[in-house]
């Protein structure tokens, strides 16, 4: 799996933090209180982030939309 591709442009969260690689995407997620990790929004992101990790560049830009989204909806970014 290749977590270490870049996400383009990096996402910067409220909290200062940087989100800059599929690795870090995942990290941030998995540090999310479970219940909130268990919403569809964020079921979503971890899908395609997966799906970027063991399949094609292309499928990165698909899970870096979601991932913004489900960040939007929380008031994280």
């Amino acid at each position: 799996m290749a977590w270490s591709r870049r996400l383009s442009p990096p996402i910067f969260l409220k909290d200062g933090r940087e989100l800059k690689t599929l690795s870090e995407a995942r990290d941030m997620i998995l540090q999310l209180p479970e219940r909130q990790q268990r919403a569809a929004h964020w079921l979503h992101a971890g899908e395609l982030l997966l799906y970027a990790a063991e399949n094609d560049k292309e499928a990165i830009d698909d899970a870096q939309r979601q991932l913004s989204r489900a960040l939007a909806r929380d008031g994280l970014i």
